[in-house]
């Protein structure tokens, strides 16, 4: 078979990685995992190459958590109507499952508190999207989705993340664990990929502002670029606090939030690791 992937080392064994996901576990459906983020911008335009090139049907999917910057949705909007692929955008299912419902009845998340969002915030919509592409196909079939992590992010993912792994009937696949920063900086370049002003901006894609992660100087940096998505957190705060919740700011790593769960702190979360990496080290 002829490629149009370049053969360069880099993405050729970004492809092989692909191409091995592919043969082993024959997906029934492949999903895009786009945040938003740079990273996760190269991986997509990088996989959605691959995918035409090996004639594997793909839509891009991105989880509106309903707590993220609008700027960067319709940065992802965009970006898939610029290359006619075709976009998931999965949001909540019920009430139970938003931001401010969880924020209201629990106080704000700390760092420890980040599993219980993952799987409210992120992880049941990939069950849904996986279960509904599975619709009409057999129990064992699998569906392959593809994300922008990358092992350099920090020491902590190096030593205790799986990047092609197995998961019940998700497959999750990570064709750039083996690229650094700068290379993904100098593929969006040779392709000439818009940037998200968000991420230069913030350093982070904004995608999700739980604040489990926080950095200490982050709602200054909301406050000065966003100001309409800080004056949201502030508002939530007061009703947080008017709900007599004790954790009732956001971003700080509060003490007695009932959403700590200190066993769950390795939960596998492939779709938040930017965020991680803020506490990595």
């Amino acid at each position: 078979m002829t490629t149009t992937i370049p053969t360069t080392d880099l993405q050729r064994q970004s492809a092989d990685i692909l191409d091995r996901l592919l043969a082993e576990h024959k997906p029934v459906a492949t999903f895009l995992m786009f945040s938003g983020g740079h990273d996760s911008l190269t991986a997509t335009h990088f996989a959605a190459r691959w995918c035409v090139d090996r004639e594997v049907p793909f839509q891009v999917a991105h989880i509106n958590t309903g707590i993220g910057i609008e700027q960067t949705r319709q940065f992802v909007r965009g970006t898939c109507h610029d290359f006619g692929w075709d976009l998931v955008e999965l949001h909540p299912d019920r009430v139970e499952q938003t931001y401010e419902y969880i924020c209201l009845k629990y106080g704000f998340p700390g760092p420890t508190g980040h599993p219980y969002m993952y799987r409210r915030l992120k992880e049941r919509k990939v069950e849904r999207l996986v279960r509904d592409a599975k619709v009409g196909h057999k129990r064992s079939d699998r569906v392959l989705l593809v994300t922008g992590m990358r092992r350099d992010e920090s020491v902590r993912r190096m030593v205790h993340a799986d990047f092609q792994r197995r998961r019940g009937a998700s497959v999750w696949a990570a064709p750039l664990e083996h690229w650094k920063k700068r290379d993904c900086h100098d593929y969006m370049d040779h392709y000439e990929l818009d940037r998200n002003p968000v991420v230069d901006l913030l350093h982070m894609s904004g995608e999700c502002l739980c604040g489990a992660y926080a950095r200490l100087d982050e709602m200054a940096d909301l406050e000065a670029w966003f100001p309409e998505e800080a004056a949201y957190l502030r508002d939530l705060e007061r009703r947080v606090e008017e709900a007599g919740q004790v954790s009732c700011m956001w971003g700080y790593p509060a003490r007695y939030t009932s959403l700590q769960h200190p066993a769950q702190q390795h939960l596998f979360s492939p779709l938040c690791v930017g965020c991680e990496t803020k506490v990595a080290e």
